[in-house]
């Protein structure tokens, strides 16, 4: 790893050591900002995954005051589920007594 400090010269400095040498032309050069700012979304999304478990925190692109909306979320979800099931066991029982079988 090494930082350009002028392309047109082609001179690159190490970090790691602090040592300024002439760079290779042949080497290909990588945008390593793109890279760190890939990364830090990417950790971004993890954070926010794991701190949706907790259904007291916010999503990471809500707008402000939204605190517990996981919670009202897991509300409205497990009441459509219930809703659906619900008529699922009711049209199994209309089809079983329209059929005969009670």
């Amino acid at each position: 790893m090494y930082v350009i400090v002028d392309p047109d010269v082609n001179v690159a400095i190490d970090p790691a050591s602090g040592i300024a040498a002439e760079m290779d032309p042949s080497l290909p050069i990588a945008n390593i900002a793109e890279l760190s700012e890939g990364i830090e979304e990417i950790e971004r999304a993890a954070i926010d995954l794991v701190d949706s478990l907790n259904p007291a925190t916010v999503p990471y692109p809500s707008y402000p005051n939204r605190e517990g909306i996981y919670l009202n979320l897991g509300k409205v979800s497990n009441a459509v589920i219930g809703f659906i099931l619900g008529l699922a066991a009711v049209a199994i029982l209309l089809i079983v007594i329209l059929a005969g079988g009670l």
